[in-house]
């Protein structure tokens, strides 16, 4: 994977796949995964582990679940260190699901169907499976509340079609599942045995990520205190029951078309006030040791860069990216943008010590949707470089070509996103550094496709500053992202 996002290792038991299960759903909502997606991640997951738990000579003791992002593409990895699941590429490309559904038989069948694409790998210590996400039909993600299973099932029928659906008999269980999930409207009945309409739509409306989420009544009760009630209470329509499928889909289109142009006038008003603040960067000649190149759009972003002189003589030099798109990204740049800056003041500071800190900001953070990806690069002043890989891109870097034998490296070793996990230990990446050497790093709105061999080839011929305008001007650039690049020259 060329952009760990994130890697989790277990103990493998039948015990622990509830386990593994609850993982994905827990952290659905800081890796804006759809709930389709983490369904269908558990499932290959849970299944692929017990297969391994039912068929291995030798079972793996351990499992090690990674997600990330290579060649535009999200990737899935099981890693195990059992014995090689003999034929396994062969079964999993001929499995087929049975005509008839049954309790068991189904496993190598579900995983193919869910993730076809997939490549599997052993060696002398352990077997590692990649499954390659298919890419997902955008979907509106609607909660529908009703204690009639039977009005459940007609909504369903109407809107499954369209819409991404979570369907809950009892508004106690819809609560809990919209306190850790992404949702774009609620469809709710009135009167339900545990909570009643009105008192649901105060508890969602006090969830901070659901304060604005559109809400619309449905139910036969339409006397006129009723409705009066309704409107008192803000929501986005009152529809009564029985409902055609032909009114429904109308009503929900129209409220979810207005709150997208509420939301979009709201961004730009807000874009026009971030205009005015400065620059997300804090880049000063604090060394004649490097030589630094940058290049950012648009200037004002979720992207941001600092460096810092610490007491021994060392710098550090920070590329951050907020996760997430759009004016949310900028505005918690911003944010994260002061936080690190106060981090960084302390010239007795680690590198480590800025990742832990980082990573326990961002894990006990009230919004769990706001990560950040970073790289930091810790220039001692005995010529080494260490490079620390929170979520961002490989960097690339290129040594001197004065230097026998030398070649270029993709700086592979990642630790994940911070704030995933409270207990975090920092990886690192570290080589000496000689006059000539550059490092290239970048956010994943610069390159989607990794480099090729050939490329990189090509770009090792070309001098560190010719390379930085190469990477910038020829690298497929994702129009809707944030885009930086910061290049380091050692003098």
């Amino acid at each position: 994977m060329k952009q760990l996002l994130f890697q989790r290792q277990f103990s493998l038991s039948y015990e622990n796949l509830r386990l593994i299960r609850r993982f994905f759903s827990d952290k659905a909502q800081a890796l804006h995964l759809n709930q389709e997606l983490v369904q269908n991640i558990k499932l290959v997951c849970s299944e692929y582990c017990a297969n391994l738990l039912e068929h291995q000579e030798q079972t793996a003791s351990q499992v090690t679940i990674s997600y990330g992002k290579s060649d535009g593409h999200y990737f899935l990895s099981i890693l195990d260190n059992g014995s090689t699941w003999q034929h396994q590429t062969e079964q999993l490309q001929s499995a087929e699901l049975p005509v008839q559904l049954m309790e068991s038989g189904m496993g190598l069948g579900l995983i193919q169907a869910t993730f076809p694409v997939f490549n599997y790998k052993s060696s002398r210590n352990h077997n590692i499976i990649t499954f390659r996400i298919p890419v997902l039909q955008h979907r509106k993600q609607i909660v529908i509340v009703d204690d009639s299973q039977s009005q459940l099932t007609l909504l369903a029928h109407f809107l499954e079609q369209d819409y991404q659906l979570a369907l809950f008999s009892k508004a106690s269980e819809a609560l809990q599942w919209l306190e850790k999930n992404h949702c774009d409207l609620v469809l709710t009945d009135l009167h339900m045995p545990d909570i009643n309409g009105f008192d649901f739509r105060q508890r969602v409306a006090a969830i901070q990520h659901h304060r604005l989420l559109p809400f619309i009544f449905l139910s036969a009760d339409t006397v006129s205190e009723t409705l009066y009630a309704a409107a008192q209470s803000g929501i986005d329509d009152f529809l009564a029951k029985p409902i055609s499928k032909a009114h429904l889909s109308s009503v929900l289109s129209r409220v979810l078309e207005r709150h997208h142009h509420l939301l979009t006038a709201f961004e730009e008003t807000l874009q026009q006030q971030l205009n005015t603040q400065s620059y997300h960067s804090n880049l000063t000649t604090i060394s004649n040791q490097v030589q630094l190149l940058v290049n950012q759009e648009p200037c004002i972003s979720g992207d941001f860069i600092m460096q810092q002189k610490l007491s021994d003589g060392s710098q550090l030099l920070l590329l951050g990216d907020q996760m997430g798109h759009g004016i949310a990204a900028k505005a918690n740049g911003a944010i994260s943008f002061g936080y690190v800056m106060g981090l960084l003041q302390n010239p007795e500071t680690t590198p480590k010590q800025v990742c832990r800190a980082l990573n326990q900001y961002f894990f006990h953070a009230t919004e769990k949707s706001n990560l950040m990806c970073l790289v930091l690069l810790h220039i001692r002043s005995n010529n080494k470089l260490t490079v620390y890989n929170a979520g961002m891109p490989c960097p690339l870097f290129f040594p001197s070509q004065h230097q026998p034998f030398s070649k270029h490296q993709i700086v592979d070793t990642s630790m994940g996103l911070l704030g995933l996990f409270d207990n975090l230990e920092p990886a690192h990446w570290q080589t000496p550094i000689s006059s000539g050497d550059s490092l290239h790093c970048f956010s994943d709105g610069l390159a989607e496709t990794p480099f090729c061999e050939s490329e990189l080839d090509e770009l090792y011929r070309l001098s560190a500053q010719e390379r930085h305008q190469y990477l910038w001007q020829s690298a497929k650039q994702n129009p809707e992202d944030d885009c930086t690049l910061v290049t380091v020259i050692f003098n």
